[in-house]
């Protein structure tokens, strides 16, 4: 179980090289801040420390977080470092600095998770922003570094390495291209362009055997809230950035915009996935409405705020015991053997509910993914199955609105051919299903939950 522990985000740096300040960059459309910000709250620390000087504009209040002034000015990341653990009253405190974009929670999840505290090392050397720290050790060592006018962390954490306040954790060349700092606008463009994935843990099934956990690598899945003149439109599932290009072009095309002159302006709601569109007119939206909600390809294209989305269900009692890998793994081939209209066509998805023996009960196939699940949970509720033993399996990837619509079916298990989100991951995690993905060519990949493989 993890140990309690506090959060702080160092956010006062200097940015003369940027031209503005890093924490208010936007990042995949919202204030950088607010991002790393938010993925410190995912992982549940007791209390959350913003570092900053004290003429930076933060909006005065932020929820759950408490603003700190670094105690002795101009000193870097050092004058965060102890104005965050002179606040705090944990043992260990976990640290991420404002300008490493790249950083996910995954990581900063496992370095929490580990016994004691870690801080990344590569052969760059120590990568201090992102790390847990024992606090009043490391104040007792970064004061007294400061009074004899030592600055540079590295020859720091060499001395609390040697004292063993800290343990190093290696970061292979992957890992380290997460460190990159957000320093100049080359730096920004380039960061920008990387493609938005998200880490992950995964156990991996090559030949029957289960390996140790992996770090992979998921698209990242949110929901986006669009309104209109301050009202409720639409819930899109996307891949987070460039919200406001995304909303005009879903207004443009549903024929609400004829000309970008009718914007007033947009607001990218500091709430995270929410935008709103302020036009210079009301649109006709009894008519957007009745039109809007119609793709067959989204699930959640009938909700209209992000509540109704995401829905809090209790997660599901664990099963007796794991599936068995011998079933799992046979199932792709009986699922094709029932896909006819997708061989002549090539154009339609699956989905399919297997007995924990591997016996087929239901399958079906539409143009929308999320319809053909609806086809089998249909049928299913129709014919009174309970579906709490039961394996469903879909032929393409697998998104938060199927992991959600099995949870609501009592589905335990979820198996796809392609990758999941990272939304449909963290959801299968608290809703305690079995996820797994790539299944295929006798090869899986665990994301949550336990396979068998004797």
């Amino acid at each position: 179980m993890t140990t309690p522990f506090d959060a702080l985000l160092l956010a006062g740096g200097r940015s003369s090289r940027l031209g503005q300040d890093k924490a208010f960059v936007s990042w995949r459309g919202h204030p950088l801040y607010a991002v790393q910000l938010r993925k410190l709250a995912l992982l549940s620390p007791d209390n959350i420390y913003l570092s900053a000087r004290p003429e930076q504009p933060f909006p005065e209040v932020l929820s759950g977080v408490t603003r700190l002034a670094d105690d002795i000015p101009d000193l870097g990341p050092l004058g965060g470092l102890l104005a965050g653990f002179r606040a705090s009253t944990a043992e260990r405190v976990l640290v991420l600095a404002v300008d490493l974009p790249l950083i996910e929670e995954a990581f900063l999840s496992e370095l929490v998770e580990y016994r004691g505290c870690h801080v990344p090392r590569s052969s760059r050397g120590w990568e201090p922003l992102a790390a847990t720290y024992p606090r009043q050790e490391m104040l007792t060592l970064l004061e007294a570094a400061h009074s004899r006018g030592e600055r540079r962390l590295q020859v720091i954490l060499d001395e609390a390495s040697a004292a063993n306040i800290i343990a190093a954790r290696q970061l292979s060349e992957i890992e380290l291209a997460r460190f990159a700092n957000l320093n100049t606008p080359e730096d920004l463009a380039k960061l920008s362009a990387i493609p938005r994935d998200a880490s992950v843990p995964v156990k991996r099934i090559r030949e029957g055997e289960i390996g140790s956990t992996e770090i992979d690598h998921v698209a990242v899945e949110e929901p986006l809230e669009i309104k209109v003149n301050g009202r409720n439109i639409a819930v899109t599932m996307r891949t987070p950035g460039h919200d406001d290009e995304l909303a005009v072009g879903f207004l443009l095309t549903e024929g609400v915009l004829q000309s970008p002159v009718e914007i007033e302006r947009i607001n990218l709601v500091e709430v995270e996935n929410q935008i709103e569109v302020q036009l210079k007119n009301d649109p006709d939206f009894a008519s957007l409405t009745r039109h809007v909600f119609t793709s067959s390809s989204c699930g959640v294209c009938g909700k209209a705020t992000l509540d109704a989305v995401l829905q809090k269900l209790p997660p599901l009692p664990p099963l007796a015991e794991p599936v068995r890998w011998s079933v799992l793994n046979a199932l792709p081939d009986r699922l094709r053997q029932e896909q006819a209209t997708f061989h002549r066509t090539g154009g339609l998805h699956a989905s399919a509910l297997f007995t924990f023996t591997g016996d087929l009960l239901v399958a079906r196939e539409d143009v929308g993914r999320h319809n053909a699940l609806d086809k089998v949970i249909g049928r299913s509720f129709l014919d009174r199955r309970d579906l709490s033993q039961c394996i469903l399996l879909v032929s393409g990837r697998i998104s938060f609105e199927l992991m959600q619509k099995a949870r609501l079916a009592g589905i335990p298990v979820v198996a796809g051919i392609s990758a999941p989100s990272s939304l449909a991951v963290a959801f299968a995690q608290e809703s305690g299903q079995t996820l797994v993905g790539f299944l295929r060519g006798g090869t899986g990949n665990v994301y949550t939950g336990e396979i068998y493989t004797p």
